[in-house]
């Protein structure tokens, strides 16, 4: 407002006096309207500059920020306030009331939230804070990485939430995921999704996830992640020829096509391993679909899977085997690609069946 701008840009030598005058203005307003927010947010903004006037100050935007939770500056000065003395459930409440109010302001208050989240006595307060599932969570979970100094700090909190009436989410998840994976920290990303797994999928985690399809994609790195691009279709959907079971389906429009497939990052040993599956269906086109092995940190390729391309009425088999070596592959993406190697080799129509895709661990005489 006019008194807020008056304040700031009143030259040095003025500032006692204009800093006089605005108060005498607020507290005209006050008299008037006891109830305003702004006017005594304003004063406890004063208030605060003056010297031994601490609690004074406090007071005020304590009252603004009763009257009125988009008294922003008020809540964030009692937030830091807060922070500042080490009163964290405090300073929670009042970082909980902003970020409901002022969703925006989030860049401002998440790194203070992280250092909350890495001192062990504050942390309890704000897992506490964090099982209400508060509306700004996911926002939360997705700025958290960026501002913690251990790579470990989201998954302390990820854990406290696990067995809470709200859990964390595939979304929770998926950007710490990808944080790591960022940094080449696999070890740790694998083990975070490890832990967020159901009994019955631990059981069968294996080399390859969910390699029948059966179970629904979450879209996490060590599961299948769909992309789809034009003109093409992607669904996991039971064959016309089967009672039950499902299996990838992936289907082509007419034209040119940009396919960026579908991927699941995988974390095996150094070692000789074979990929075996099943397809079916009828893909038109110069170049068709396969199966490729790449190395996760040097991108360099491990193997490939025979070309589909043609007519398949019945269910095929195919396989290839390939190597992790020992260094610089410490996790590997098993990817579905169109080999296209030039525009004229996009072109492609048709469909596909995939099912039963393993990973199995093979000696060298294989």
């Amino acid at each position: 407002g006019a008194t807020e701008t008056h304040a700031q840009s009143s030259p040095s030598g003025n500032v006692d006096k204009a800093s006089e005058q605005i108060r005498a203005i607020v507290k005209q307003a006050l008299r008037s309207d006891p109830h305003n927010a702004r006017a005594l947010r304003i004063l406890g903004q004063l208030t605060a500059t003056a010297s031994n006037e601490d609690s004074a100050a406090t007071q005020l935007m304590q009252a603004a920020a009763r009257l009125s939770l988009r008294e922003s500056i008020a809540l964030a000065w009692l937030m830091q306030r807060s922070y500042e003395r080490k009163e964290y459930e405090l300073a929670l409440r009042w970082a909980d009331a902003l970020l409901r109010s002022r969703p925006q302001l989030a860049r401002h208050i998440v790194p203070m939230l992280a250092r909350i989240a890495e001192n062990e006595r504050a942390r309890p307060a704000l897992e506490t804070l964090l099982a209400g599932n508060p509306p700004w969570r996911p926002q939360f979970f997705a700025m958290l990485p960026a501002n913690v100094k251990d790579a470990r700090t989201p998954l302390h909190l990820l854990l406290s939430l696990k067995k809470t009436q709200t859990p964390p989410t595939s979304t929770d998840l998926r950007s710490y995921l990808h944080f790591l994976i960022s940094r080449k920290f696999y070890d740790l990303a694998y083990y975070t999704w490890l832990q967020f797994l159901t009994p019955k999928q631990l059981r069968v985690a294996g080399f390859l996830f969910n390699g029948s399809f059966e179970g629904g994609p979450s879209g996490l790195p060590f599961d299948w992640v769909l992309t789809t691009g034009p003109g093409v279709t992607m669904d996991i959907a039971a064959p016309p020829d089967r009672d039950g079971g499902r299996a990838l389906y992936v289907a082509f429009g007419h034209g040119r096509v940009r396919f960026r497939g579908i991927a699941q990052l995988t974390m095996l040993p150094p070692g000789r391993y074979r990929l075996d599956g099943r397809y079916k269906g009828e893909i038109r086109g110069l170049r068709g679909l396969r199966w490729r092995i790449t190395c996760a940190e040097s991108h360099s390729r491990l193997g490939e899977s025979p070309m589909f391309v043609g007519p398949a009425p019945t269910w095929q088999s195919f396989y290839t085997t390939f190597t992790v070596p020992p260094s610089n592959c410490r996790a590997q993406y098993l990817q579905l690609i169109h080999d296209a190697r030039s525009a004229s080799e996009q072109l492609i129509t048709g469909s596909v069946w995939y099912d039963d895709l393993t990973i199995e661990r093979v000696s060298r005489a294989d």
